[in-house]
Order: C-alpha cells, then sequence, then structure tokens
C-alpha cells in the first residue's frame, strides 16, 4: 500500500489454480502479501491464525465452502471479527446465495469477473476503520475479545491501587502466567496454544479475587495485580492455578495445560520504594527466566539470582 501503512497481508482461497494465481498477481500490485490455498480447510485454519488483514475466498472452495468457513470463523471468539472476509462467485450472484454468505458474515460479495477497481475501493474503507477500532481499542480499558483489561487498562488501574498501598502501606504483588501444552507452542499447533490460553485465562479468573486486576498482555500472557498480597499469597494463587488446571485436564481428558509463572511480592509498597509497573515487569523478568524450561515453573523475581523455586 501507498498510505504509510505497513503492508497488508492477503489469504487467498481458490480451488482453481489459474484463479488463484490471478487473485494473488492482482493483491500483489496492489502491494498486498499474499498467502494461497486450494483448501476451504486449510484457509479456516490459516484465517485462525490471526495475521491476515484481508480474507478472499473462492465461494465453491474445495474441502470446506466458503459460507461454512465464514460461519466456522464468525462463532470463534479468537478469531480477530474486523477482518473483512470477500466471497467471490464463479457465476453472478443470486439474492439467495449473497444473502447466505452475508448471514454467514462475508464483508463483500463478488462475481467473476470481478471488478478490481471497486473491490479495492471497499477494502481500502474497510481497513481505513479497521485501524481506527485498533487505535481505539488501545485505548481502552477492556480487551473485547477475552473480557480482560488492555495494556492501557492495567496503567490505569495500577495507578490508582497503588496510591491506596502506599498510602496504607499494604503488601502488594505482580504476577505474570504463560501457559504450556504437552505438545509445545510451535507453528504447528497454534490453534492448541491459543486454548490453552483460553482455558488459564479462565482459570485465573475463576481463583483470582474481585479486587485483583487480571490483564492481558501481549498474545500469550497474563499479568495480574494482586493488591494486599505478599509473597506467600502470590504462591498460594498459582498453588490453585495449578490444581484448577489439573483438574480440568482430568475432567475433560484432554492434555492438561501447564503454568509458568513470574511474581515480585512486597511486604509494603510504600517501603519498597517501587511503583506498580515496575512490579509488573519484575514478574515479567521473572516469566521470561522460566520461558525456556520443558515443565511448569515459578519464579520470584527476588530468586533471580538464587536459581528457580518450583511449586
Amino acid at each position: 500500500m501507498s498510505d504509510g501503512h505497513p503492508k497488508q497481508n492477503a489469504l487467498v482461497g481458490f480451488s482453481d489454480e489459474w484463479m488463484r494465481r490471478s487473485m494473488e498477481t492482482v493483491f500483489q500490485e496492489k502491494g498486498y502479501q499474499v498467502t494461497r490455498t486450494a483448501s476451504g480447510k486449510e484457509a479456516l485454519q490459516l484465517a485462525r491464525s490471526g495475521r491476515f488483514d484481508v480474507i478472499v475466498l473462492d465461494e465453491r472452495i474445495e474441502q470446506l465452502v466458503a459460507v461454512d468457513v465464514c460461519i466456522a470463523l464468525r462463532d470463534d471468539p479468537l478469531f480477530d471479527h474486523a477482518t473483512p472476509i470477500v466471497i467471490v462467485s464463479s457465476a453472478h450472484s443470486t439474492l439467495p446465495s449473497r444473502s447466505a454468505a452475508y448471514a454467514a458474515g462475508a464483508w463483500e460479495y463478488c462475481h467473476q469477473p470481478v471488478d478490481v477497481d471497486a473491490l479495492f475501493l471497499k477494502l481500502a474503507t474497510f481497513l481505513r476503520a479497521r485501524r481506527e477500532l485498533a487505535e481505539h481499542q488501545s485505548k481502552s480499558l477492556m480487551d473485547p475479545a477475552s473480557g480482560l483489561y488492555t495494556d492501557f487498562g492495567l496503567h490505569q488501574l495500577a495507578e490508582q491501587l497503588e496510591a491506596r498501598a502506599v498510602r496504607n502501606h499494604e503488601p502488594f504483588a505482580c504476577l505474570a502466567f504463560a501457559s504450556v501444552t504437552g505438545e509445545g507452542e510451535t507453528q504447528t499447533n497454534r490453534d492448541t496454544a491459543r486454548t490453552s490460553f483460553r482455558d488459564l485465562a479462565h482459570a485465573v479468573r475463576e481463583q483470582a479475587r474481585r479486587s485483583d486486576v487480571i490483564a492481558k498482555r501481549g498474545e500469550s500472557r497474563l499479568a495480574v495485580l494482586a493488591p494486599g498480597t505478599d509473597a506467600a499469597g502470590a504462591r498460594h494463587l498459582v498453588a490453585r492455578l495449578q490444581r484448577e488446571l489439573g483438574d480440568s485436564a482430568k475432567g475433560s481428558k484432554g492434555s492438561a495445560v501447564r503454568l509458568r509463572a513470574g511474581y515480585c511480592a512486597v511486604s509494603d509498597l510504600a517501603a519498597a520504594k517501587l511503583e506498580v509497573t515496575e512490579l509488573v515487569h519484575r514478574a515479567e523478568s521473572a516469566l521470561a527466566h522460566v520461558a525456556g524450561t520443558d515443565r511448569d515453573a515459578v519464579l520470584s523475581f527476588d530468586d533471580l539470582a538464587g536459581g528457580e523455586s518450583r511449586l
């Protein structure tokens, strides 16, 4: 694109090889990076990765037709629903087929030969709205997809909680979490890793107190602000989470979601003379220190020089 924004990524899914290559060329000429597929099932798997700005699908793509792909994505809470999906029909559109496409969640429905100029004018509008939404959400307290606090919300509440804790000489703890499946977090099991993170977020909500602040950090980490909590309380929270995740795995007979955690806790925030955001940074530093291990682990920032403390 030539508007100063980073290059956009397009997923192009067509069963017909000539159409795949043709649409790839069209999008590349408009400045897109293109990923091609001939399978509806593969298109669905790729779309769930969350790294595409536009998805263009052949109405009758093999293995899983475009409308069914749209329905699956529409019902996926982890899919970025601000991503425009375009369905292309090989025949002139009819009212029933057009209605079905829009009802399934498509943003645009067109037929061959594609009016390229009109399509890219609409995509430019869609993507501008998507950028504006992202900018707005970056300044929102809550992440609408996960229901957790954003980084912005975390920092806003940190200031409020810090003022009260300093005034009352209260203990304070910050914890950072990441989930690990038995298969490992790799590109080939991205869906498993996303499900693992969702299970972790649910467990943290169940075990945290009402006064705790739970925030999503990046795509796979959580941070918790725990006012009135010392180091022992932080370790108890991690232990409860490990039991919760273990019990959930036994109940569902699925692979266990293992927990990695880092924390930093002080007995008196005023005496420690630390900002809450610094406690968050230290907790995430401890988490990063155990991120390379092959088992669940918890580490206090204070123990970084003395080795890992495992629960």
